[in-house]
């Protein structure tokens, strides 16, 4: 067996402004011109210095996979400079307990943002009837069935996807935007369309949190993206 041992390996005939940087452990930095043009860390997140992938791309960040009860999922330092809005894709989420809501929470600084400020607006449709129906809501404490509401437990579950406008910001209230498409636990296909902010700081968003309203998540991949 034949190994190559090296820190930096750069193009032999021009400077060393641009090459490959294995000097840390565990991570692989990508450079141009001096500047990190992509970083690869130790689990394997891909950080671009800038829109390195095309314009508009999406880039998947993180991967959460739910195989057995959860409370809740978590997905909170992944924001960072290198994206300017984000999404979750959650699909095939089961419940445990029959009829539960899927929620979500905000993050700062690592922990969940809490309070009765949670303004939000949604719109609902069913196919086990022909009306379209609303709901708005200025003081709630959470963004509540933003994924899915009366979920059941037998076989049934819940798809949505979650935007993320410029969580990093620190000028704004945060904002998102949701739709679900859900079965109840009557079996009727629904749909949900969600969006809303939180009215109190316009400091930086960490994270995110999901959670069913009683009892855990049995099953689900929950997947983070970044968008250039």
């Amino acid at each position: 067996m034949s190994e190559i041992r090296a820190d930096k390996l750069h193009n032999v005939s021009g400077d060393n402004d641009s090459g490959i940087d294995l000097s840390t452990n565990d991570q692989i930095i990508l450079k141009t011109a001096n500047t990190a043009a992509l970083t690869i860390s130790s689990s394997q997140v891909a950080t671009f210095s800038k829109n390195t992938v095309g314009a508009g791309d999406m880039v998947l960040i993180h991967t959460t996979q739910v195989s057995s009860g959860v409370g809740e999922v978590i997905i909170d330092g992944h924001f960072s400079s290198a994206y300017k809005n984000y999404k979750l894709i959650a699909s095939n989420v089961e419940v445990a307990t029959d009829g539960a809501n899927m929620n979500l929470h905000f993050y700062k600084s690592g922990s969940k943002a809490t309070g009765s400020v949670h303004r939000s607006i949604q719109i609902i449709a069913g196919s086990g009837g022909t009306s379209v129906s609303g709901v708005a809501e200025q003081s709630d404490t959470e963004f509540a069935k933003v994924g899915g509401e009366n979920i059941g437990n037998d076989d049934e579950q819940t798809n949505f996807e979650i935007t993320f406008y410029d969580p990093l910001a620190t000028n704004n209230f945060k904002q998102f935007y949701a739709h679900a498409v859900h079965q109840q636990s009557g079996r009727n296909a629904d749909m949900r369309i969600t969006t809303g902010f939180f009215n109190s700081f316009q400091q930086a968003l960490s994270g995110f949190e999901v959670t069913p309203s009683s009892g855990n998540i049995n099953l689900g991949t929950f997947k983070l993206y970044g968008f250039q």
